[in-house]
């Protein structure tokens, strides 16, 4: 029997429809998984990873919008894919498309332009909608946690922020309607982001470390490739790796297979918020070091020092701009507090992955 004979017993002809075109593209997705150049492990041995390169990341994200921006975005060529850090949409407005170089507009035929024209691709009411919809793979209410608190995760690790009108309920939203903007970041693998922190302070043993910086500085592709190095990799130390991805970033999880390179050692979980991730992997992992992503909470912070408390280091990203904004966090000062924190490292605004400067931690408390 087919699947959507099996699934109209149970729901409307329309949902189990879309539901087995969501299930062929899902198949199809799986197709863009390709085999990577083995590595060699400590014992001499080599073991083949699967991962996506990064065209074919681009390329899935691209493939999450409409037919009218998918198409001219897959017929970029590859040094443009490549250079792309997000997609914003708008209703009314030109698709706006960031890259290193700064904003530029998509055109007919997969052309970008630093100049703005009448030619720009614009996004109307109804696209927009769509295109949420076929971010969320046409079930939206299986997203609602995440769409309240402003995203959707996708598969390969990118993250649409969605904005709309709240539904609220005693002072908590319980929904978002009338979607007006999306931003798609496009996640990117590198290989290699964590050496020059990997070399200055892991390869005499674990640390506690901070990294801090802008939106789109790298944080989250550092912490992702740190994990991959402190669990085997290349370095052969095989740490026990506990990686809590509450945004489904790192790791990019899909049917419970991470899409990213996290190494050998390591342990995922994915969607848990980090207070309850944290003990869990301090409960039942017996993790040498836990990771994650945008600490921003004092339960989180709390959570971090329980951690401590018990002989494990943390390796953590949190957002600011600059030095000045980093001195006026108190969630910076609680972890700080801990004494397992020697340093924070900051991330350059401007070159993805580029340390700015290494700021010892009397100078953030003094």
């Amino acid at each position: 029997m087919s699947i959507k004979l099996l699934f109209r017993r149970k729901i409307k002809t329309y949902d189990a429809t879309v539901y087995e075109k969501n299930r062929k593209l899902i198949q199809i997705r799986s197709v863009l998984i390709a085999d990577k150049k083995p590595y060699i492990l400590s014992n001499g041995k080599e073991r083949s990873e699967k991962t996506m390169d990064n065209i074919q990341r681009f390329d899935l994200a691209a493939g999450s919008l409409s037919p009218s921006l998918s198409q001219p975005l897959l017929a970029l060529g590859a040094f443009d894919k490549n250079r792309i850090r997000e997609i914003r949409l708008r209703t009314g407005m030109p698709a706006v498309i960031m890259t290193d170089s700064g904003a530029e507009f998509l055109l007919p035929g997969g052309r970008l332009s630093g100049v703005y024209s009448d030619l720009a691709l614009k996004t109307d009411e109804k696209e927009i909608e769509e295109i949420f919809r076929r971010l969320c793979s046409y079930s939206v209410h299986s997203f609602t946690e995440a769409i309240n608190r402003g995203y959707v995760t996708l598969a390969g690790g990118h993250r649409a922020g969605v904005a709309g009108t709240a539904v609220s309920e005693n002072g908590r939203v319980t929904a978002v309607r009338d979607i007006c903007a999306i931003n798609l970041r496009i996640a990117r693998e590198i290989i290699g982001a964590a050496d020059e922190i990997y070399k200055s302070d892991f390869v005499n043993g674990l640390k506690s470390v901070i990294v801090a910086g802008p939106p789109s500085s790298g944080k989250t592709t550092i912490l992702r490739d740190l994990a991959r190095q402190l669990s085997g990799a290349e370095r052969g130390k095989f740490f026990k790796v506990f990686v809590c991805d509450e945004r489904g970033e790192i790791g990019a999880s899909v049917f419970s297979a991470a899409q990213n390179d996290l190494g050998i050692n390591c342990d995922l979980i994915t969607a848990y918020p980090k207070t309850e991730g944290i003990l869990i992997g301090l409960r039942s992992f017996s993790p040498d070091i836990i990771i994650c992503d945008e600490i921003a909470s004092y339960e989180e912070a709390q959570a971090i020092e329980s951690g401590v408390n018990c002989g494990v280091s943390f390796a953590l990203s949190i957002h600011a701009r600059d030095e000045r904004e980093l001195k006026t966090k108190p969630i910076l000062r609680k972890l700080l507090s801990t004494g397992a924190f020697e340093k924070v490292i900051l991330l350059s605004g401007v070159h993805v992955g580029k340390v700015e400067k290494i700021i010892g931690a009397g100078e953030l408390i003094a």
